[in-house]
């Protein structure tokens, strides 16, 4: 059942068993899982079920907002139902082994958990996603295991068979509408914001949550337990801000909420030259017809040896902005991207990235590139067209050209190193409905700058080694080059600020996701992540949001649910 607005009046009281503050992949997943297994369920979203500028702009900054590396909010949250779902482009990648370890690189950030844990989830998690098989290695689909990235080019301690995986790409709000509307036991509201988690006297459990509708009717949720799946951002927000019974904010105990704050380190700072045309350097399909693509990764033998963080490197097209490149695809591609039609055809964030450029565009160019390649062009038009917007079911999620001599840029892609200056923390500026605002400070040290020099050398080697090819840098200063690459591109990857511990010292949630010394109240968010690993979060995030939902449910099943 989905309730509104103006279903919900001043003094309004929603009670349930469980509360899912946050209608977002992981809010959704979770809570749809709970309802699934008969748990009375009520998801509260701040947003509407399409876009809504008021309801957006309760997630800006303090206007004195000076993280030259952070993004803006508007193109990282989404207050919506579906939540940042309607802002990815859908790519799926799991969680290493090695990322759970407890590593001298990583020794500050140790978790309380093993990928033993999240394992049995990461099916249902794909399934949720619609990103297909949780198999993330080439070897292990029948149908890609004969083939190389570049014939000739075995796997040693760097490997070219670990696969990431893309979904629909999947909207949430839009793919699950009617299961949120039908599903008996699960009511949505939306247009009600949580403002504050209210805990008894004592501070050690949830007495009820403050929500209020955009127009500032006050009301309150009363459950069992509560779960908090609003966002890395606004999760730790909220933490911080339920500060009656709890000076520091929730699950503070040990100073750690708000801090690690973690995305991840990004640059295109080299290129590869293949001695071979034979080369994969498109996205593949499996006998389900999901889109992969394979990657340059490293084994955990040699992070461990050489303490290097996790990361992952790929093959992109050259920069589209650039008319250098002499294409008339790339150029045809740009104009349309940052013509009025371009904002339908990406979500903003990804547009942005491809389209900036230093000075005004060079249309004139870009329409010689088109003219030289007019036919070629003219195909791809049509061809990537239909599989992009036409197709029925999956959709393409990119597209690749082949490089005439061999070479291609390289995407570096590796894990943001936990920092204990990299924050979040709360200002005096409020918003709208009263509640205090953010301010980020993300921070990276000399070692994530050189994480991606070191990548890229061993690359080099094994490609040198193997006779296959080799890297050609593209700067003197690769550090500085990914410094500069970074300013603005951080924030999409929300981890680190609510981070699972052994112990309430350590850091803000258990191994259960419950925050320490607060009875009932979960975050289910990429925030309770302690590494970053290479991958996206989004996947891990749902697979620990299905883990707690089975974990709740079986409390339940137990007689382990208290009555209200």
């Amino acid at each position: 059942m989905v309730r509104k607005t103006e279903d919900f009046t001043a003094g309004t009281t929603i009670k349930t068993d469980v509360a899912v503050v946050g209608a977002g992949p992981i809010g959704i997943s979770t809570a749809l899982e709970l309802a699934k297994s008969g748990v009375e369920v009520a998801l509260i979203e701040s947003g509407l079920e399409r876009a809504d500028d008021t309801a957006q702009e309760l997630s800006s900054f303090d206007s004195r907002q000076d993280d030259v590396f952070h993004a803006r909010s508007d193109l990282t949250v989404r207050r919506a139902v579906g939540g940042a779902s309607a802002l990815w482009g859908g790519r799926c990648v799991a969680f290493d082994p090695i990322d759970f370890e407890h590593r001298p690189l990583t020794a500050q950030a140790p978790w309380p958990i093993t990928s033993a844990d999240v394992e049995p989830y990461m099916q249902r998690a794909c399934d949720w996603a619609q990103c297909g098989q949780a198999i993330f290695n080439a070897r292990d689909v029948p149908e890609l295991a004969h083939r190389d990235l570049v014939a000739g080019l075995a796997d040693g301690d760097v490997r070219t068979t670990d696969l990431e995986r893309w979904a629909l790409p999947t909207r949430f709000g839009r793919e699950y509408r009617y299961a949120l509307r039908d599903t008996p036991s699960l009511s949505l509201w939306t247009g009600v914001t949580c403002t504050e988690i209210v805990t008894g006297e004592g501070g050690d459990s949830v007495d009820h949550l403050v929500v209020k509708t955009l127009d500032g009717k006050e009301g309150k949720v009363v459950a069992n337990d509560y779960v908090i799946a609003t966002g890395g951002v606004e999760a730790t927000r909220l933490l911080l801000a339920s500060d009656r019974h709890h000076p520091e904010g929730l699950g503070n105990a040990g100073g750690h909420l708000g801090r690690w704050y973690m995305a991840h380190v990004e640059g295109r700072f080299a290129r590869v030259k293949f001695n071979t045309d034979d080369v994969i350097y498109e996205h593949e399909r499996d006998r389900d017809g999901v889109y992969v693509r394979r990657r340059f990764t490293f084994s955990p033998k040699l992070q461990r040896d050489l303490e290097i963080p996790n990361a992952a490197t790929w093959l992109v097209n050259p920069p589209i902005s650039d008319p250098g490149h002499g294409s008339g695809i790339l150029s045809g591609v740009y104009l349309t991207l940052i013509s009025p039609v371009g904002r339908f055809l990406l979500a903003e964030a990804i547009r942005e990235a491809h389209t900036k450029t230093e000075g005004r565009p060079e249309i004139m160019a870009h329409v010689r590139n088109i003219v030289r390649d007019l036919i070629p062009s003219i195909r791809f038009a049509i061809t990537f067209s239909y599989a992009r917007l036409i197709r029925k079911g999956r959709k393409a999620p990119g597209f690749f050209i082949k490089s005439a001599d061999n070479r291609y840029l390289l995407h570096y892609h590796g894990e943001h190193l936990p920092h204990w200056e990299s924050r979040v923390e709360l200002t005096d500026e409020r918003d709208a409905l009263g509640m205090r605002k953010v301010r980020t400070h993300m921070h990276f040290s000399d070692a994530d700058y050189e994480s991606a020099r070191k990548a890229i050398e061993l690359i080099d080697a094994h490609l040198r080694a193997t006779g296959v090819g080799n890297v050609e840098w593209l700067t003197d200063d690769p550090e500085g080059s990914v410094r500069e690459f970074m300013h603005g591109f951080a924030g999409y990857h929300q981890a680190g600020t609510t981070r699972m511990s052994e112990t309430a010292d350590g850091g803000v949630v258990d191994s259960d996701l419950q925050v320490h010394g607060v009875r009932g109240l979960y975050i289910a968010s990429t925030s309770v992540l302690p590494t970053s690993s290479q991958a996206n979060p989004t996947l891990v995030g749902i697979a620990l949001g299905v883990r707690l939902a089975d974990h709740l449910a079986g409390a339940r099943k137990a007689g382990g649910a208290s009555e209200r």
